[in-house]
């Protein structure tokens, strides 16, 4: 486990890197905001096609060599973005990345999350430590950054590919083989289509994390846009990147504590929904302020719907589960990207993201009460079924 999250810290150092000051580096690869979110288009059905078959891939296989290839190719991707210029080349770069993207999910995570998950405790503490150990990676990347843009410019992807090639080679020789899960023999699809017509709180798991991204799509694609829009100098935007990892590592933290329950998770929906009120009023220092407290509620609310979805999931099929997750969450926000596009043509970032919150908060916690209320019901009918079992029980 220890290898594996020095493996992960380096990957993402090399993946972060640029990331700080991605816009920036766009805009002078002759990019424009609108094509930026084309680019970003091209990644969501990418991802979309290829998230789920991966998934299924490492039920099958070899997890621990898909992980080491989606660095290889991730390494790939950023040497296009690197020697490449425009938007048709831009877009490439982020079909590889994207194709990355789904080699890397459900893989060596998924692999430790099956091996913890009945000690609820120690689940928990491996998934947030987990994520700490990206997000401290993230803030590392993001410090160097600040050091580092100004003196390489896009050459920053330079560094980038070098990191990816010694995270990948470190990963092959020293990350544990990964045992397939299953043989090919009971790998066909209606299992997973069973799983869900078993367990139907599985499917509403799904579809609230797929409207995450209506959320979720617009701050990332956005915060830069905002700033930008509000002469705020990208200088500023390590340190604000940096903040936003903190805030994360923190709201880990917290959730690694708490009891899962639902309610708390009306109550990130509230906060959510009051973020987008404040930045669609505010301006100047306020809207900075209530854009980088937005990933807190967000990564909360976001955490307890994965963990909801690998501590219910059948074993065999977890990698399955979390890439069927992963790729509704692609299209939610692939359909949130056309918005995006849509909405830049007829109002400015900052009131596209705030309005975007306020509709998350409010479908989300809408779908969640009858989601509550159907599963309080089957339960209900299966007490009244079982009377007698119920009571020795």
């Amino acid at each position: 486990m220890k290898t594996y999250f020095g493996v992960s810290a380096l990957a993402t150092f090399a993946r972060v890197l640029p990331q700080a000051v991605l816009t920036p580096i766009l805009l002078a690869k002759d990019l424009q905001y609108d094509s930026i979110i084309w680019t970003q288009i091209v990644y969501m059905v990418t991802l979309t096609l290829a998230e789920f078959p991966s998934g299924t891939l490492a039920d099958r296989f070899s997890r621990k060599k898909l992980y080491v290839l989606s660095i290889l190719v991730f390494g790939c991707a950023y040497g296009v973005v690197w020697f490449g210029e425009g938007l048709i080349i831009m877009c490439v770069a982020w079909a590889i990345y994207a194709l990355g993207t789904a080699l890397n999910s459900s893989t060596m995570d998924i692999h430790f999350a099956t091996i913890l998950r009945d000690d609820e405790r120690s689940f928990k503490r491996f998934f947030a430590l987990d994520h700490n150990v990206v997000l401290a990676a993230t803030i590392v990347s993001a410090v160097a950054t600040t050091t580092l843009y100004p003196l390489f410019g896009a050459g920053l992807y330079a560094l980038s590919i070098g990191c990816f090639m010694i995270a990948a080679v470190y990963g092959a020789l020293a990350l544990p083989k990964t045992p397939i899960v299953r043989d090919t023999d009971d790998d066909d699809p209606p299992k997973v289509i069973e799983s869900l017509r078993r367990d139907p709180w599985l499917i509403f798991v799904i579809l609230l994390f797929a409207l995450t991204q209506l959320a979720f799509t617009p701050f990332f694609q956005m915060w830069q846009m905002v700033f930008l829009d509000a002469d705020l100098d990208a200088g500023w935007f390590g340190p604000i990147f940096i903040a936003f990892q903190l805030i994360n590592i923190g709201a880990n933290a917290i959730w690694a504590r708490l009891a899962h329950r639902q309610r708390f998770s009306f109550a990130l929906l509230a906060a959510i929904l009051a973020i987008g009120v404040g930045v669609l009023v505010s301006d100047g220092i306020w809207t900075v302020l209530l854009v980088v407290i937005i990933p807190f509620p967000l990564f909360l609310y976001a955490n307890s719907l994965a963990f909801s979805l690998q501590s219910r999931a059948p074993a065999a099929l977890m990698s399955s589960m979390n890439a069927l997750m992963g790729t509704a969450s692609t299209v939610g926000a692939l359909a949130t990207l056309v918005l995006c596009l849509v909405g830049l043509q007829i109002t400015t970032p900052g009131v596209f993201l705030s309005s975007s919150l306020i509709v998350f908060a409010v479908v989300s916690a809408g779908l969640l009460a009858i989601a509550i209320a159907q599963r309080l019901t089957a339960a209900s009918d299966s007490n009244a079924l079982h009377p007698v079992s119920e009571a020795a029980n």
